[in-house]
C-alpha cells in the first residue's frame, strides 16, 4: 500500500513540476517581449552607444502672409490652414536664424500648391504645375528644398505659394537641419505604413502562388486570386500615397497617375470579388457596376491627358461609385442571409461585412483629414478579408476532402455488400451468414464500446468488416466449399487458405481501418494454435477476436452441410468450454451473456 502511495506522490510531484516548468518558461517569454518593448519605446541608457544627431530645427513663428498685390494679410505661425482659397499667389516671408550654416537643407512641403522659394531674394527652389506635362497637370504634394549656407543666416526668405485646386488654403512647416536630416521625422513616420506596403505586396504574390496550387481543388479560389491582385495594387497604392515616396521613386510624380487610376477601378476589383465569392448569383448587378466604373475611368483617363480636367477634380465621381458598390454588396449579403446561401460563404461573409465597414471608413478618412493617413483602414479591411477568404477555402478544402471520403466509403460499403452477397451466393449452404456475422459483431462491440472507448464509426466498421471476412472464400473451389460431408485434410488445408486469399484480395483497400486483420485473422485462436499466422492473446486484435466469437456462434446456430443447427444451451456450452483456448475469455462472457438474455438470437 506503500508502494502505491509513494507512486501517487511521484506522479503527482511530476505533474506539478512540469507546470511549474511550462508556467515558468511562459513568464521568461513575456518578460523577454516586454523587455523588447522596453528597449524599443523606453529611455536610452547613458552607457548606451551614440547613434548620431538628427535633430530638426523648425522655422513657426514670425510668417507674414502677403496677397499677390503686395498687401500684408495677417501674421501666421507654421503649419496654418485657412478655411477659404485665396486668389492667385500669396506670400509667406521671414527672417532665416542666424544659426543657419553651410551644409544644411531646408524643407516646405507642398500640399498640392505650386512653390516657390527665395533666399535673399534669390530663387533658389521651385515647384510648379507649368514643369509637367498635360498628364500630369496637377502636382502631387512634395517636399520642396534647398541647400543652405553661412552667408543665408539672418537672411530674407520668402516662399510664394499658389494653390491648384479649390480646397482648404493649407500651409506645412518649414525645417531645417544639417543634410538629410530633415527627412528623418518623416521616414520615422512613415516607416509603419511603407512596411505595411510592402508586405501587402509580398502577401499578394504569396496568395497568387496559392492560387495556383489550388484553384482546382477549393470552389473559391478564383476570390483568393482577385484579392491578392487588390492586394498587392493596394501595397503599390500606399507607397505612391507615402509621404517619402521622393526617396524611392525617380519619378514620384508618376506616381499620382498610378494613384488615380487605382481608386477609379478599386470598386471594379471589388465587384469582381465579392460576385465570384457569391457564386455569380448577382451576375447582372456586379457586371453593371464594373461598366460603370470602366465608363468613368475611361473618361476622366481621357479628360485628364487631354488636359481638360485632372483626376483629382473627379474622383468624387468614383468615390461615389464605390459609395454604391459597397451599398450593393451589404445588400446582396443581406439577401443571402434571408435565403440561407450565406451558409456557403459564411467565414468570407463575415470578412467581407468587415471590409464595407472599413472601406466606408476609408472613405470618410479622406474627406476629414485624419492623421492616420491613406490607406490604414483599406489595408486593415484586406488583411481581415484575405484571412476569412484562407479560412474558407481551407473549411471548403476540409469539406470536399470530407465528402470525398464520405463518398469513397460508400463505395466500398456498397463493394462491401456485393461481395458479401457473392460469397453467399457462393457457399449454397450458408447463404447470409456473412451478413450475420456482420451484425452479430456490431452488436457484441456495442456491449464493450465504453470499456474499449469504441466509437459509433467503430462499430459502422466490424460490421463492414464482418461481412467481407469471408471474402477469400472466392480462391476455395466449389467442390470444397460446399462439399455434403466432412473435409479431408487435404481440403481442410485448402479452406484454410481463405483468409491469406481474402488478405491479399483487401489488401490495397486502405480506407477501413483493421480491414486487412479481420479477414486475415478471424481464424487465430486465444490460446496460439489458430491460423494463418498463430497469433496468441491480445496479440490478436480486437475486432478479430470478436470476428471469431461472431463466427462460430453463426456456424454452430445455422445448418450445415455436416450437421444442423445447434440448440441454444448447447451453443452455451461450447463457448464455455472454449473460453480462454478459442475464444477471448472476456469477450466469450459478454456473449453468454447476450446469449441468455435474448440479445444474441440465431
Amino acid at each position: 500500500m506503500s508502494g502505491i502511495l509513494n507512486c501517487l506522490k511521484v506522479i503527482l510531484i511530476m505533474k506539478n513540476y512540469n507546470l511549474i516548468v511550462k508556467t515558468s518558461l511562459i513568464s521568461f517569454l513575456i518578460a523577454a517581449v516586454c523587455i523588447f518593448i522596453y528597449a524599443f519605446l523606453g529611455e536610452t541608457m547613458n552607457s548606451e552607444p551614440y547613434t548620431g544627431n538628427f535633430e530638426i530645427n523648425e522655422l513657426s513663428s514670425g510668417w507674414r502672409l502677403t496677397g499677390s498685390d503686395g498687401t500684408v494679410l495677417e501674421n501666421v505661425t507654421l503649419p496654418y490652414s485657412s478655411p477659404n482659397r485665396r486668389a492667385g499667389t500669396v506670400t509667406l516671408s521671414n527672417t532665416l536664424p542666424g544659426t543657419v550654416h553651410s551644409g544644411m537643407c531646408l524643407s516646405f512641403r507642398s500640399i498640392r500648391q505650386n512653390v516657390e522659394i527665395y533666399i535673399n531674394g534669390e530663387l533658389r527652389a521651385e515647384y510648379k504645375a507649368e514643369n509637367f506635362t498635360p498628364e500630369q497637370m496637377i502636382p502631387i504634394s512634395a517636399f520642396v528644398m534647398t541647400d543652405l549656407s553661412d552667408s543665408d543666416a539672418s537672411g530674407t526668405i520668402d516662399i510664394a505659394v499658389t494653390s491648384m485646386d479649390n480646397g482648404t488654403e493649407k500651409y506645412s512647416s518649414v525645417t531645417y537641419a544639417y543634410g538629410n536630416n530633415v527627412w528623418f521625422p518623416y521616414i520615422t513616420g512613415n516607416v509603419i505604413l511603407v512596411s505595411v506596403a510592402a508586405a501587402s505586396i509580398l502577401v499578394g504574390l504569396i496568395c497568387i502562388i496559392g492560387f495556383a496550387v489550388i484553384r482546382k481543388k477549393v470552389q473559391f479560389s478564383k476570390s483568393v486570386l482577385y484579392l491578392a491582385e487588390t492586394i498587392i495594387v493596394i501595397g503599390f497604392w500606399i507607397l505612391s500615397e507615402s509621404e517619402i515616396r521622393q526617396l524611392f521613386l525617380k519619378t514620384p510624380s508618376l506616381s499620382s497617375i498610378f494613384a488615380f487610376i487605382f481608386i477609379e477601378i478599386a470598386a471594379a476589383f471589388g465587384a469582381m470579388y465579392f460576385n465570384e465569392v457569391q457564386g455569380h448569383r448577382y451576375d447582372r448587378l456586379y457586371v453593371v457596376l464594373q461598366s460603370l466604373v470602366l465608363i468613368q475611368v475611361t473618361v476622366n483617363t481621357v479628360l485628364n491627358f487631354t488636359g481638360v480636367i485632372c483626376y483629382y477634380e473627379t474622383l468624387f465621381i468614383s468615390h461615389i461609385l464605390t459609395g454604391a458598390t459597397l451599398v450593393c454588396s451589404f445588400g446582396s449579403i443581406i439577401n443571402d442571409i434571408r435565403s440561407g446561401e450565406i451558409r456557403k460563404y459564411s467565414m468570407t461573409a463575415l470578412g467581407m461585412l468587415l471590409m464595407i465597414c472599413l472601406c466606408t471608413l476609408e472613405l470618410v478618412n479622406f474627406y476629414i483629414g485624419s492623421p492616420l493617413g491613406l490607406g490604414v483602414f483599406l489595408s486593415i479591411g484586406l488583411l481581415v478579408l484575405l484571412a476569412a477568404t484562407i479560412m474558407q477555402a481551407v473549411a471548403d478544402a476540409i469539406k470536399r476532402s470530407e465528402e470525398k471520403r464520405l463518398y469513397s466509403e460508400k463505395m466500398t460499403k456498397m463493394t462491401f455488400r456485393t461481395i458479401a452477397s457473392t460469397i453467399d451466393a457462393k457457399d449454397e449452404y450458408t447463404g447470409g451468414h456473412s451478413e450475420r456475422v456482420g451484425n452479430y459483431a456490431a452488436l457484441i462491440c456495442s456491449r464493450i464500446k465504453e470499456k474499449e472507448q469504441l466509437t459509433a464509426a467503430d462499430i459502422d466498421r466490424i460490421q463492414y468488416i464482418g461481412k467481407m471476412h469471408d471474402i477469400g472464400k472466392i480462391g476455395v473451389p466449389d467442390k470444397v466449399l460446399n462439399k455434403n460431408g466432412r473435409l479431408t485434410d487435404e481440403e481442410y488445408e485448402l479452406m484454410k487458405k481463405h483468409t491469406v486469399i481474402g488478405s491479399d484480395i483487401i489488401g490495397n483497400i486502405d480506407n477501413v481501418e483493421g480491414l486487412n486483420d479481420g479477414v486475415r485473422h478471424h481464424h487465430e485462436r486465444y490460446d496460439g494454435k489458430g491460423y494463418p499466422d498463430g497469433l496468441k492473446g491480445k496479440g490478436i486484435s480486437l475486432f478479430a477476436r470478436v470476428l471469431c466469437l461472431a463466427d462460430c456462434y453463426d456456424a454452430m446456430t445455422t445448418d450445415r452441410v455436416y450437421r444442423k443447427r445447434l440448440p441454444k444451451e448447447k451453443v452455451i456450452e461450447e463457448i464455455e468450454r472454449n473460453r480462454g483456448t478459442q475464444f477471448d475469455p472476456g469477450l466469450a462472457d459478454i456473449v453468454l451473456q447476450m446469449i441468455r438474455s435474448g440479445e444474441l438470437e440465431g
